[in-house]
């Protein structure tokens, strides 16, 4: 009976390390094939992310080139030849910014993923650690019920025992140190794709401004191609274009303060909101695809040479244009750079102009109401009434006492 219990206790011992050892080598071996393979993975979006960096640099590169070109021909007197090189250039620029911030768009969208992988793999080597545990535990709690009686039956095994016990338990401890690292490096990685996920977001918030940019970009290509078209590549109309445009600057100025002492006490009935300084116009048109060119926009093609002095609305040519306010039809008329053109006089002395129309609809020298058509749209690049125009648009501006403002401040907000 005696022989009989030794036997069975050293049993139960070589059980229990047979357990350990399979738990710290045949698990670890599960483990670490799992992490080879999400290695793999990781490495390979990491080389992909690699090679889109070095492509957007590239790009970036490019972008600086272009610009050192427009900024050149800026400087240089102006001339139809020179225009259009800097309006090839400019297109060029914005074809690669957009290229470029898609290029990041998918960077970003390749760093989460990668991100994502190292997150589970992390999670795997924590549930691995637990379970290494659990199993130990498990082994401790069955050694734990031989009690110092039996294990004193043994005689000479108290010691070897009770040193298996520390061996398991420092284990243990390793184990759970391991556990806690493993949750503080994913602590780190969750923060770090939190981080990277705000990045992506901000990243396709400007793949929305994209849109705009490509409307921008649709409109140099059509620069070039009304410029062409309206000067008929001659050096001697360019030229004309341009002593016209500072010509009817000037001229509408003056226009306007004529009409105002002429006409002010009409006007101040036409519209009350007006006439009492609420300055508050409506939109001409429906703002639907937002505004492709603001007052003195940085991006304007021509900016080197005269200031944009309005707000350009995208529209389908035909669109109705609408009265922003009650005032007089002054006059239509026919220019080499905007085309048909209307100008109304409204009462507090305001002003507005509106460019590159298809169709007049408002007879000149005549009172509008707020909200009635004056006009269709148009804009098309070398159609009748374009002018030199940037494509299917409205150009709208404000002049208050003859002078061009933004015309932005007096329209409600674009929601």
């Amino acid at each position: 009976m005696k022989f009989s219990w030794k036997l069975w206790l050293l049993l139960a011992l070589l059980f229990i390390g047979l357990g350990w050892f399979y738990l710290a080598h045949g698990t670890a071996s599960a483990t670490e094939l799992s992490t080879g393979t999400t290695k793999e993975v990781v490495d390979d979006l990491n080389h992909t992310v690699k090679e889109k960096k070095d492509r957007i640099d590239e790009i970036s590169s490019l972008i600086d080139t272009y610009r050192d070109r427009i900024r050149d021909q800026e400087s240089k007197q102006a001339s139809l030849a020179n225009e259009v090189l800097l309006l090839e250039n400019r297109v060029r620029e914005k074809e690669l910014g957009v290229l470029k911030t898609q290029e990041e768009i998918n960077v970003i969208g390749l760093e989460i993923e990668a991100l994502q992988d190292a997150i589970q793999d992390q999670q795997t080597h924590i549930e691995s650690q637990k379970e290494m545990i659990g199993q130990l535990l498990r082994r401790l709690h069955q050694a734990d019920e031989v009690t110092t009686l039996d294990v004193l039956l043994t005689r000479g095994s108290l010691s070897d025992f009770f040193d298996h016990l520390e061996r398991v338990k420092r284990v243990e401890k390793q184990l759970g140190g391991q556990v806690n690292n493993l949750k503080l490096e994913k602590q780190t990685l969750n923060a770090t794709q939190k981080q990277q996920t705000a990045h992506r977001d901000l990243l396709i918030i400007e793949g929305e401004n994209l849109k705009k940019e490509q409307i921008q970009l649709a409109s140099e290509k059509e620069y070039k191609t009304s410029l062409i078209s309206e000067t008929q590549n001659s050096q001697e109309e360019f030229e004309r274009i341009i002593f016209e445009l500072r010509q009817q600057q000037q001229q509408t100025s003056e226009d306007i303060s004529r009409l105002e002492d002429k006409l002010r006490e009409k006007l101040d009935s036409i519209d009350d909101a007006l006439a009492r300084g609420d300055l508050l116009l409506s939109w001409p048109v429906y703002p639907a695809k937002g505004v492709s060119a603001s007052f003195h926009d940085s991006t304007y093609p021509f900016r080197h040479l005269f200031e944009h002095s309005g707000t350009d609305i995208p529209t389908p040519a035909g669109t109705p244009v609408k009265a922003p306010a009650g005032g007089y039809v002054a006059w239509h008329r026919t220019g080499r750079l905007y085309g048909n053109y209307i100008m109304i006089v409204h009462p507090g002395g305001i002003a507005t102009v509106y460019a590159h129309l298809s169709k007049f609809v408002a007879p000149a020298d005549s009172y509008v109401e707020r909200g009635d058509v004056i006009a269709l749209s148009g804009g098309v690049a070398g159609a009748p009434g374009a002018g030199l125009s940037t494509g299917a648009h409205l150009h709208f501006e404000v002049r208050q006492n003859g002078i061009p403002v933004d015309a932005e401040n007096f329209l409600p907000s674009i929601r």
